[in-house]
């Protein structure tokens, strides 16, 4: 896990059409990937000085991306369209097409690309019952020797946390029946492991803006358990 990791993919300059007048404005473009500050996005400014200072600025949510298309050069020669899932587009264009293509690899490799690879990450949970997952980051803490980003996977079974740079590597695990308590907020989620997992007893908190999806799923979760047999009746608390 990297402790100091850097969620800006690439950003420049970029002409993005008024959905409204069909007219092209100049601005500031930071793509930025998924992590436990929020979900993949372009976040815009009026210049690139605005950026450094983090200043007001427009975000776009890529999460409900549908496609990535070139238009014909003949259209237009140097842009790209973002469609969504509500059959909203975003139109970009760009000086040349060097940067075209180049923001072009870019968001199809994080909307696309990397949205199926974590989609085909082990699954631990029982066959019947998808795990969901999210990006969190990891506080300093005893049971592990590293911190930093990293996604949380909730399965039937446990808690797995794995490597947000290396998503096919796992970092540990937490069986459900080894959790004491539990419990999160809108920024955080935390949670209490016994002996009897890999990592000993010990304390562990996560920073992250989905804190309560995370704390409804596990708690879902452990009631599912307990429900169909995984899980036997134990001092199991979410009161953390």
């Amino acid at each position: 896990m990297d402790a100091d990791f850097n969620d800006v993919i690439k950003q420049g300059y970029v002409m993005i059409r008024n959905r409204h007048f069909w007219t092209y404005q100049r601005c500031w473009l930071v793509l930025k990937k998924a992590s436990s500050k929020g979900p993949c996005r372009l976040e815009r400014f009026p210049n690139e000085r605005a950026a450094s200072f983090h200043s007001l600025h427009k975000v776009t949510d890529l999460t409900h991306v549908k496609n990535i298309a070139r238009p014909p050069k003949q259209k237009r020669k140097h842009g790209l369209t973002l469609t969504f899932r509500d059959v909203t587009a975003m139109t970009l264009n760009f000086e040349c097409e060097t940067d075209a293509a180049d923001w072009y690899r870019a968001l199809y490799r994080e909307c696309v690309q990397n949205r199926m690879k974590i989609f085909t990450l082990p699954c631990s949970c029982h066959r019947h019952r998808p795990s969901e997952r999210f990006h969190v980051f990891l506080m300093p803490c005893r049971g592990l020797g590293t911190h930093g980003e990293c996604i949380l996977q909730i399965g039937l079974e446990a808690i797995s946390l794995w490597d947000a740079l290396r998503p096919h590597l796992k970092v540990a695990s937490w069986p459900l029946r080894s959790l004491r308590r539990y419990g999160g907020d809108q920024t955080w989620f935390s949670f209490e492991a016994g002996r009897m997992c890999d990592t000993g007893e010990g304390f562990f908190k996560f920073q992250t803006l989905e804190g309560d999806a995370i704390y409804q799923k596990v708690h879902a979760t452990v009631l599912l358990a307990l429900h169909s047999g995984f899980l036997r009746r134990t001092r199991v608390q979410d009161d953390l």
